[in-house]
């Protein structure tokens, strides 16, 4: 495959584990709790801090698998696995569609309850930029049963690339972006309660828009790897 298509699938990767909602909830319980128990700085440190945390994870996460995928199993995934990655996409976009989000007026997902406790119990505790860091990474290592199949596919175009350090670090930058413009539109005068509202508003939209990106991606895999 052609770096161009390489390229746009890991951008199209991107964007689709960008709509997940863990990490960024995570983020705007972070706020939500640190605004009021530290200074404003402080809590911008702790919010950087999260946000590298869940990036390294991606990053971690999709370089290991080139890893694998290149120097212990020889190279690009074959045909008939990706036909079974395709079938997981489709699978993750039946569970956008109709289990992401716990049924009523909030934007809790279905997690198991231990893992939203924990979670919720570290977002209100974190006191220090080394706590923040490892939320940030338990966030995206807690959505995994939803991106794992997109790390998957990335790592797979990594392999196939002539840059791929510069692919993976689009990609994180991808995922990143909304954790990005949360910190950005707080910075400027916004407060983690609107954000909330919003995410509250659009909740519908956002497993419309996760679920159809699983599907394009699935359709684009079809086309371009496996046709």
């Amino acid at each position: 495959m052609s770096d161009l298509l390489s390229i746009a699938t890991i951008v199209l990767a991107g964007v689709i584990q960008a709509s997940l909602q863990l990490s960024l909830g995570g983020l705007v319980l972070l706020y939500h709790s640190s605004m009021g128990r530290h200074k404003r700085r402080k809590t911008r440190y702790l919010a950087k801090s999260y946000i590298w945390g869940a990036s390294a994870i991606s990053f971690v996460i999709v370089c290991a698998g080139a890893f694998v995928l290149r120097n212990i199993l020889g190279g690009p995934i074959p045909q008939e696995w990706m036909m079974v990655a395709v079938g997981a996409l489709m699978a993750c976009a039946l569970v956008m569609l109709l289990g992401y989000f716990r049924d009523g007026n909030g934007t809790e997902l279905w997690l198991p309850k231990s893992v939203s406790r924990y979670i919720t119990r570290r977002a209100k505790s974190a006191n220090d930029d080394i706590e923040a860091f490892s939320l940030g990474m338990l966030s995206a290592f807690a959505e995994l049963p939803i991106s794992l199949v997109i790390y998957f596919i990335v790592a797979n175009c990594l392999i196939s690339v002539r840059m791929p350090l510069v692919a993976a670090l689009l990609y994180v930058a991808i995922v990143a972006a909304p954790m990005v413009a949360l910190k950005i539109g707080i910075k400027t005068g916004k407060n983690a309660i609107a954000a909330q509202k919003w995410r509250i508003r659009n909740k519908a939209f956002v497993k419309l828009f996760a679920s159809s990106g699983f599907v394009v991606l699935a359709l684009f895999v079809v086309a371009f790897w496996v046709m």
